[in-house]
C-alpha cells in the first residue's frame, strides 16, 4: 500500500521491552551485560512480540514519533509459596532507580517504586499473587507534560542499582520477566 504523505494517524499504542529470565537456570546477575544497570529498549533483537514490540534497538520506525503519557515497570511474578515469600520484589523496586533518556537528556529520574506496574492479576481465593502497584492501568506513574521522542531520535529507560544488585535480585532465577511499558501516543503515516 502506498503512503500518503503530509497526512499522519495517531493511535493510542504503548512502546514496550524486557528483561527477562527464562529459565531456573538463568540467573539474573549473569544476564546482566552491565554489573549495575539493565537497559531497556537498547537490545530488541532475538526477542519475541511478548518481550518487545520495537523493530530497531532504540529508534521508532521510519518518520514516527512518539508522546508518552506515562511510564510504568511490570514484574512477572513467579508467586512465592505462603511459609517462603520471595524478597525479589521488593528489593528489586527500593535497591533501584529508573532513568528515561531521551536524545541523551534525561526525561525522568525516581526509585522504581514511583513506577508502578498497573497491571497483574489478583485471585479473590485468599492467596493473592506480588504484585507492583494496584492491577489497575490507571496506578501508574503519568507525567505531568508528555514527553516527545522524535522521529529517528535514540531513546532508552535504564533501571540503575546505585548500591549493587541485593543478594535476592543476584540470585534470582527464571521464569521471570521485567517489562517497561511507555504507555501515550504514537503518530505515523496514514497507508
Amino acid at each position: 500500500m502506498a503512503r500518503v504523505t503530509g497526512v499522519k494517524e495517531k493511535l493510542h499504542s504503548p512502546l514496550y521491552d524486557a528483561f527477562f529470565l527464562r529459565d531456573d537456570h538463568d540467573r539474573f546477575e549473569d544476564r546482566m551485560t552491565d554489573p549495575r544497570v539493565i537497559r531497556f529498549f537498547v537490545d530488541v533483537q532475538e526477542k519475541t512480540r511478548l518481550e518487545t514490540n520495537m523493530q530497531a534497538a532504540g529508534v521508532l520506525p521510519s518518520l514516527n514519533t512518539f508522546e508518552a503519557r506515562a511510564m510504568r515497570v511490570v514484574i512477572s511474578d513467579t508467586t512465592p509459596m505462603p511459609d517462603h515469600p520471595s524478597p525479589f520484589i521488593a528489593d528489586l523496586i527500593y535497591s533501584s532507580v529508573v532513568t528515561l533518556l531521551v536524545g541523551e537528556k534525561e526525561a525522568i529520574t525516581a526509585p522504581t517504586y514511583m513506577f508502578p506496574s498497573g497491571a497483574g492479576v489478583t485471585s479473590g481465593c485468599g492467596s493473592s499473587p506480588l504484585n507492583h502497584g494496584v492491577p489497575d492501568p490507571m496506578a501508574t506513574f503519568r507525567f505531568a507534560e508528555p514527553v516527545f521522542i522524535e522521529p529517528q531520535q535514540n531513546f532508552r529507560v535504564e533501571m540503575l542499582f546505585p548500591r549493587g544488585l541485593p543478594t535476592a535480585v543476584a540470585d534470582e532465577t527464571g521464569p521471570r520477566t521485567i517489562w517497561v511499558v511507555l504507555d501515550g501516543y504514537l503518530e505515523r503515516d496514514v497507508q
